[in-house]
């Protein structure tokens, strides 16, 4: 099979090296269906597009070789789907919902531009990915993740519950008041001890009494303020802090990174156990996921067995059998 696939292809060269095309390579074939270099290639300049961790430069043949297997898999996936009908409804709305998905991890439409400029991507090569990609889901969703018994994940799902409680509670938070005092890089030594003196002042009156509206209007000219109320986990370095001082009471002048804060705690909420009902979804969501991607592995597997698949390039296919 593989020599009759190369002398096809070695054929076709040759038929066609007067009017001098050029032909991609192919790297793998899945049923008759080939995967060409370029396709591996802009695997790669998706990924980076969509917002994952980009490779480093040159790719480690391992990581080549695992993501031809991520494309070898779904053409198993996409024939299977063309067998049997699998249809995404609104196709083109679909795909356009993706791509402004994708568009908005940028910080402009010229940003996204620059980036399919810069990897290079073609934009219909994307598109052309993203519905596969819909055709992937789909087909996972009705064939595996819709036929989960839903008793059995239920039963599953209270089990893991009742053994995990642990991992259901709502922690312990403190409210309060925080005042944010602002010092610039760019000033003087001199200038920072005049900040600290007044930070000092400040932190005085509040002791006293003072309310923080007052200290802020007092200071507003003179220093750099930012009030707010925050509630955060208690087993955090500032809830910690905060959750030292007694109802009302006022910290301390604290260096921060941005300059001090000065804290004043409101109240404190302990820590709350779940109740089945509030993560019920949550728990089944995740037990009929790992159920389906179960079954979805077996049924991959046995694709890989019956049906007729290789790995073309010499380097990847040594990979593989490196990486095993």
């Amino acid at each position: 099979m593989r020599c009759a696939i190369l002398f096809l292809f070695l054929l076709y060269i040759g038929a066609n090296a007067s009017a001098q095309v050029l032909i991609d390579s192919i790297v793998a074939v899945v049923n008759t269906e080939a995967i060409t270099h370029s396709e591996l290639e802009n695997e790669f300049r998706i990924t980076a597009i969509v917002g994952k961790p980009a490779a480093a430069e040159p790719l480690p043949l391992t990581e080549k070789r695992a993501v031809l297997e991520t494309i070898i898999n779904r053409k198993f996936v996409l024939q299977e789907s063309e067998r049997i009908g699998v249809v995404i409804a609104e196709r083109d709305d679909r795909i356009a919902g993706k791509i402004t998905e994708i568009r908005t991890r940028f910080a402009s439409n010229t940003d996204f531009q620059n980036a399919l400029q810069q990897y290079p991507l073609e934009i219909e090569t994307l598109r052309v990915w993203v519905y596969e990609q819909l055709i992937y889901d789909e087909y996972f969703r009705r064939n595996f993740f819709n036929a989960i018994s839903s008793a059995e994940v239920e039963r599953l799902a209270k089990s893991y519950y009742n053994t995990n409680k642990s991992k259901f509670v709502v922690p312990s938070t403190v409210t309060f008041n925080a005042l944010l005092i602002v010092v610039p890089e760019d000033i003087s030594e001199i200038e920072k001890q005049d900040v600290a003196n007044r930070v000092q002042k400040l932190s005085s009156g509040l002791q006293k009494g003072e309310t923080f509206e007052a200290a802020r209007n007092a200071y507003k000219t003179q220093l750099s303020l930012a009030f707010e109320v925050l509630t955060i986990e208690t087993d955090t370095p500032l809830g910690t802090l905060v959750t030292a001082l007694k109802d009302s009471e006022r910290s301390e002048p604290i260096v921060v990174a941005e300059g001090y804060r000065i804290v004043e705690r409101i109240r404190t909420e302990p820590a709350q156990q779940k109740e089945y009902a509030e993560v019920r979804e949550e728990i089944t969501e995740q037990i009929r996921q790992a159920q389906a991607e179960k079954e979805f592995d077996v049924w991959l597997n046995r694709q890989k067995e019956e049906g007729t698949w290789h790995i073309l390039d010499d380097e990847l296919t040594q990979a593989g059998n490196e990486a095993r």
